[in-house]
């Protein structure tokens, strides 16, 4: 036995050098940004698991930029006599985007959209009868001060 416990490790550290030796030329081989230039951004994407439908939001500031961190919500209602209810939130990225996937097909209630950022805060409705893979451009302005 005492032969076994010499024989296993000494064993693992040969196929351990064995995986990294094939795995370095392998690595030297990739471009250091290459496969990060190549893929577009993907927007943040939360899913409802519901349906086939999606939002796609693009938000923008005054200065016409992407706003990043904006926060999108919203609730969703669904089932008989829409009594089930799902609440959604997700944060845009550095391109100010979200998606909202796998939406419901018909809803009986409209579904808004919110998205605020600091004391901006703006509003959309999606309806998937109309456009079952929607895209909005929300621009957050300042608020009116009256």
């Amino acid at each position: 036995m005492k032969d076994r416990g010499v024989y296993l490790p000494a064993m693992q550290k040969s196929i351990f050098a064995l995986v990294i030796a094939l795995a370095l030329p392998v690595s030297a081989l990739a471009p250091a940004g290459a496969a990060q230039s190549a893929t577009p951004a993907v927007p943040a994407e939360i899913s409802a698991d519901l349906g086939s439908c999606s939002a796609e939001i693009h938000v923008t500031g005054a200065d016409s930029k992407p706003m990043y961190a904006a926060k999108v919500t919203t609730r969703i209602r669904y089932g008989a006599l829409s009594v089930k209810r799902l609440d959604l939130e997700a944060f845009t990225g550095t391109d100010g985007q979200v998606k909202i996937t796998h939406l419901p097909e018909a809803l009986k209630k409209p579904m808004y959209i919110h998205v605020t950022k600091d004391d901006k805060d703006e509003m959309v409705e999606f309806k998937p009868s109309e456009r079952c893979r929607a895209t909005f451009d929300v621009r957050c302005d300042s608020p009116d001060i009256s």
